[in-house]
């Protein structure tokens, strides 16, 4: 009995704590909530905590707002308005009966009558080409028209700009450490990449088997064979047709397998391409690209900050209703103060665009350290040319050039032409002055002309180009007058004949066909007149030595002529003709950029054959 009531005592004691101790459970809560409601009030009521850069940014921001709230217009409105006012007043003098019902019914798309249509016409020109153009050129920088904004304001966009430029610019090793993680984690994904796509193509049939029963095309045949068998009239008739549905249905299945395997592949093939396009292009920039994508993304900072503050000023787009021209045809004395609240809101858009201006663009570097590799080249390729230079200056008569069959038979073909007392005929083909092939048979004519004058021969040059013409003349006399016979040039034998193209053959193939030439020759850009032409010097007898680039219309030539210059042999012709120290030289030197080329390619196929990730030949002949 004793046990009995020691026992219930000590359970009462029991319960008594834990309810004292639930009660201070309770208590503690409701002042932990308590403090929490405060804390949440407190964080509802108390402004967002900026950082140092959010900070700087909203400090721009206020700048501009202030340069906006600083700015007056009256002096823009002493003089635009008048104008704006002389604008309005002339178009209702021819228009009394204008109003803007006329603009409704229009935009309604109802029919207008003639005058209607006119003073409607006469209205947008007023509104869009007078009063808008006024506005817009007298409210901008003095770089344009004859508009000016003080030098104080550009001096105040600019020292709001140089804020984030300075900014931008204390942060180079961030941006520089910043950039070289990014790229070091678009690696990791590149090789991700590599992974994913040696693991698919290993990918099985089942799991190409589990996109086929998801696909929607597939399940739509399936029903249309479900709807052939159901048109089958007797049994037989429909085992045959799922006989021969279940084979087709077979090579389809694995058909689709085969393909969607494939295309699974080249998705994944053309991601990871993509991907090494983006790092390498990432791999390449600058610190000079990292100032300028910091620079715009903190503009879009400012951006941020200005927006609540273009809310709080009511700044709006800058526009000229129609409402507003009626009010002030009518002399609406509020209209005034809504004009200058107008230019105020051009002068806005002007503000923040010269801002962004001076923030991003403003800022050249002197000297632009990623076109360093374009300085050394210029200057080795300088030291070479002149080294071939004077190398070939010297030895010019021994140094080596490839015979050209078609180049040595020119004595000859000029030779006939004189013995046979006939004329030569020289076309440059249909190119401009500007194409390299054109500039190459200039130089052909030169030497020609001056075989030409030493043979006693007379030579006709047709062109399709006015310039091309003045050219060919020039290079004529210039022939002649080497050869020391200057008065035997004929100035009317280089004429203009034809632009078009087919025209310019038709009278090249007249020529030919009247003058009975010895000899042709076709030194330029051809396109499809090439056989035309040289058919009709075949036809004529004459001894033809054609030359292009254009490899279309090669085998025409080598079909209809007696000798043609394969490619870059048209321009070794020059140099191999009149063996001029200079137009070597510029021969030699593409010979010595073929050797570099072509050991740079092998190279660079070397490097990337062992690492792919190699690109530093690539970033050093990379420019932009």
């Amino acid at each position: 009995m004793i046990n009995l009531i020691k026992k219930l005592f000590l359970f009462a004691l029991a319960l008594s704590l834990y309810a004292q101790q639930g009660n201070d459970r309770v208590a503690l809560a409701g002042a932990q909530g308590s403090a929490i409601n405060a804390d949440s009030e407190s964080v509802l009521t108390s402004e967002p905590v900026l950082t140092d850069e959010e900070k700087l940014c909203k400090e721009v921001a206020e700048d501009l707002m202030d340069i906006y709230d600083n700015w007056s217009p009256e002096r823009d409105y002493r003089i635009l308005f008048p104008r704006i006012r002389d604008f309005t007043e002339n178009f209702y003098k021819e228009y009394p009966d204008f109003n803007l019902k006329i603009i409704e019914k229009d935009r309604l798309g109802q029919e207008l009558n003639d005058y209607e249509r006119r003073s409607l016409v006469a209205f947008k020109g007023t509104r869009n080409d007078k009063i808008f153009e006024e506005v817009s050129r007298f409210i901008t920088t003095k770089d344009f028209y004859w508009g000016y904004i003080e030098d104080s304001l550009s001096a105040a966009i600019d020292e709001a700009a140089d804020k984030i430029k300075n900014y931008t610019y204390s942060r180079k090793d961030i941006l520089l450490a910043e950039h070289e993680d990014f790229v070091d984690a678009l690696l990791v994904q590149l090789r991700k990449l590599d992974m994913q796509l040696d693991s698919i193509k290993n990918i099985s049939d089942e799991k190409i088997l589990d996109d086929l029963l998801a696909d929607e095309y597939y399940n739509n045949e399936m029903l249309d064979i479900e709807f052939e068998i159901d048109s089958a009239k007797t049994r037989n008739e429909a085992k045959n047709i799922i006989e021969k549905l279940y084979n087709e249905r077979d090579i389809r299945i694995i058909a689709y397998i085969k393909n969607k395997k494939k295309e699974i592949i080249e998705n994944k093939r053309l991601e990871k391409i993509a991907a090494k396009d983006y790092w390498v292009e990432e791999k390449r920039q600058t610190v000079f690209d990292l100032y300028e994508l910091e620079k715009a993304r903190l503009s879009d900072i400012v951006y941020g900050f200005t927006s609540p503050m273009e809310e709080e000023r009511d700044i709006l787009s800058f526009d000229i209703s129609p409402e507003f021209i009626k009010r002030l045809h009518e002399n609406d004395p509020a209209v005034s103060d809504e004009f200058k609240l107008q230019i105020k809101h051009k002068f806005y858009g002007g503000l923040v665009g010269a801002f962004g201006s001076a923030v991003i663009f403003d800022e050249i570097p002197v000297f632009r350290t990623f076109r360093t590799n374009v300085l050394i080249g210029t200057f080795l390729f300088m030291i070479l040319f002149f080294y071939i230079f004077l190398k070939v200056k010297k030895n010019r008569e021994s140094l080596f050039i490839r015979k050209i069959p078609g180049l040595d038979a020119i004595d000859d073909a000029v030779g006939r032409a004189t013995e046979m007392g006939k004329p030569i005929v020289y076309d440059s083909g249909i190119g401009y002055y500007t194409q390299i092939d054109t500039i190459a048979s200039m130089l052909i004519l030169r030497s020609v002309a001056k075989k030409v004058a030493e043979f006693k021969a007379e030579i006709y040059v047709p062109t399709c180009d006015p310039i091309v013409m003045q050219i060919s003349e020039e290079m004529v006399a210039s022939g002649f007058l080497d050869a020391g016979f200057p008065e035997d040039h004929k100035k009317d034998n280089i004429f203009y004949l034809a632009a078009d193209q087919f025209a310019f053959a038709a009278g090249i193939a007249g020529i030919l066909s009247r003058k009975k030439p010895a000899t042709a020759f076709h030194f330029g850009y051809y396109a499809a007149e090439s056989l035309l032409i040289s058919e009709a010097g075949f036809a004529a007898g004459a001894i033809q030595v054609a030359g292009t680039t254009a490899v279309a219309q090669i085998p025409f030539f080598i079909t209809a002529c007696d000798y043609t210059l394969i490619g870059e042999e048209l321009y070794a012709a020059a140099a191999y003709i009149s063996r001029d120290p200079q137009i070597m030289t510029n021969l030699k030197l593409s010979d010595f950029a073929k050797v570099v080329i072509g050991f740079l390619f092998i190279l660079g196929t070397i490097v990337l054959t062992i690492n792919s990730e190699w690109t530093f030949l690539q970033d050093l002949l990379f420019t932009r």
